[in-house]
């Protein structure tokens, strides 16, 4: 499951990858990232208040007060669980599931729509325990120029640099493969991708 920022080149990976591996096999391409179901439903709602209104949060246009954040952080972890589940875990029993966003990728939009010490919570850290235990996790990057340079036009660019600074820390300590779209065609990537997923090359 590669982990990315955004303009990383997540999409056009995952749909190569996928191609790649539905030669012999059932595939599916799923993502996760944050605030899904309860969180958010309640991150619109709160959007309705000026009072919560704020850049975290690029999406709903919100900024959680530190105050309010341990709750927040039990609720995005609550939230996410059973979209996980349904959308990796089940699947995986019998096709192969590619996850253009999964567990880790949560874990950084969290940290970044608040602050990195969730990582040391006790949702951070079962976070992080299911993601490295359940997936194959390849971090996905590009240099920052080539990120602004794909994304620097949408609504969520204003959070890469926080993303591309959250990441890189994740995937170092986490000693994570790496596989850098900065240069070279996506073939190529995907040539990379596939070496350190260690997938063996399909029958024909």
């Amino acid at each position: 499951m590669p982990i990315r920022a955004d303009g990383s080149g997540k999409s056009t990976l995952a749909q190569l990858l996928a191609q790649y591996v539905m030669k012999d096999d059932y595939v599916r391409i799923s993502w996760i990232r944050g605030s899904h179901m309860a969180a958010s439903l309640l991150a619109r709602f709160l959007a309705l208040f000026p009072s919560m209104r704020g850049v975290d949060n690029p999406y709903y246009g919100i900024s959680i007060p530190r105050n309010l954040r341990p709750l927040w952080w039990f609720l995005e972890f609550a939230s996410v669980l059973p979209n996980w589940f349904f959308r990796f875990i089940m699947p995986s029993f019998y096709e192969t599931v590619i996850g253009e966003r999964g567990l880790l990728d949560f874990l950084v939009w969290v940290c970044i729509t608040t602050e990195p010490g969730f990582l040391k919570t006790l949702w951070g850290r079962a976070t992080l325990a299911l993601a490295l235990r359940h997936c194959k996790n390849v971090f996905i990057i590009a240099d920052f120029k080539t990120l602004i340079k794909r994304k620097g036009r949408e609504q969520t660019a204003k959070a890469l640099p926080r993303q591309w600074v959250v990441y890189n820390a994740l995937a170092k300590s986490l000693n994570l493969a790496c596989v850098d779209t900065s240069s070279g065609t996506p073939v190529q990537s995907l040539i990379k991708l596939i070496k350190e997923l260690n997938i063996t090359k399909p029958n024909h």
